[in-house]
């Protein structure tokens, strides 16, 4: 790495050759040769753990050396487009009709399991859209990454999102490879992301239709309904939607690198709504989480986040789909020039993605819509 330092009149006034800087609009980011687009940031570093080696006799440290694997991480967001990115990233776990969310991420035999991600780089005030040769740029190689967590957000005031980490123990720059052509630039006069108007929430007790929300438009169901206690109207500002892929790096005698980073179960899907209360009624604890074992239903939720098309044209929306998810509390919020707020929290377990969203007793889905 070379630092530039002392020569900045003399780089600039005869508009050298250097380049000087890199900004957004040269860059691309590619997962397995598959353009992730709508992208907000990207974030990537590594971290390299060492131990010191001291000895008696001698104060200061012998060495530092290397005793476990180098650590390479990777976070980026996007904006939700219904499920273009989330099939690049998750095959056909972005699909609820063919499986769970974990199908392929969870299949060492698919191209999901572990992915090659780049960060493409076109020349200094080119935009890689638009540009077709990319031969004398270098990119961000990370090899071999694994999905470590997937979030969605959206909020009032806000264009709904998507963040996606990632680990690896593998980094590079290298040639641009043949990841050259990304998504066309928007050219459409019709809206090309989501707006906090088009989400819906819809809910239907468990215990009422064990199949789930038949229908991929929820706002056919008679019931939409989350148990609040205390609280008989609530106005939605945010929902975040979680899942954490944790992953252990195992290891052996005789290999510097890991063998295999798998994945550990069980894992949840985490959801948290943040709302505004405008009217209180009558109930109790009980009413959620029964009386005893015997009598207390406990009841799991079938909850839709409904993330709909702008319209009948331009961007495509995605339906976010918890099927028999638990209660975790209510938090509530009251102060001096604050609107009174609830925050609702449900989870649930979500397994292998073998079963569809019909099928399954309970795990976490999307469509597109």
């Amino acid at each position: 790495m070379a630092i530039v330092q002392g020569t900045t009149k003399a780089a600039t006034s005869g508009g050298g050759a250097t380049r000087k800087r890199i900004i957004y609009q040269s860059e691309a980011l590619f997962a397995n040769g598959n353009n992730i687009n709508r992208v907000q940031s990207i974030n990537y570093s590594f971290t390299v753990p060492r131990t010191d080696v001291n000895q008696y006799g001698q104060l200061g440290q012998i060495e530092r050396i290397i005793t476990e694997v180098p650590t390479v991480s990777m976070d980026f967001t996007y904006h939700l487009n219904g499920t273009v990115n989330e099939t690049i990233l998750l095959g056909s776990g972005a699909n609820g009709s063919q499986g769970g969310f974990m199908k392929q991420l969870n299949d060492p035999s698919t191209n999901k399991y572990s992915q090659n991600f780049t960060v493409n780089l076109a020349s200094e005030g080119t935009d890689y859209n638009n540009s077709v040769n990319h031969a004398k740029t270098q990119a961000m190689v990370i090899p071999e990454g694994h999905i470590t967590s997937y979030a969605f957000n959206g909020a009032v005031g806000d264009v709904p999102s998507a963040t996606v980490n990632l680990e690896s123990t593998k980094m590079m720059v290298d040639s641009n490879t043949a990841n050259s052509t990304a998504v066309a630039p928007e050219n459409s006069t019709n809206p090309v992301v989501l707006r906090p108007g088009n989400v819906s929430f819809f809910a239907l007790p468990a215990k009422d239709n064990a199949s789930g929300i038949s229908s991929n438009d929820p706002s056919s169901i008679s019931s939409q309904v989350l148990p609040t206690m205390g609280f008989g109207n609530i106005h939605v500002q945010s929902f975040a939607v979680s899942v954490d892929i944790p992953r252990e790096s195992i290891q052996r005698m005789g290999d510097r690198f890991e063998y295999a980073r798998v994945i550990t179960f069980p894992i949840q899907a985490t959801m948290s709504i943040e709302a505004i209360v405008s009217s209180q009624t009558a109930s109790k604890l009980e009413d959620i989480v029964g009386t005893d074992a015997t009598t207390g239903d406990d009841p799991g939720q079938h909850i839709d986040i409904y993330c709909n098309r702008t319209g009948t044209s331009g961007v495509n929306g995605i339906n976010l789909r918890f099927k028999n998810a638990k209660i975790e509390g209510n938090s509530v919020s009251s102060s001096i020039g604050s609107n009174k707020s609830v925050t609702l929290d449900y989870a649930v377990q979500i397994d292998g993605g073998g079963q569809n969203y019909i099928a399954a007793g309970a795990g976490f889905f999307m469509e597109q819509i």
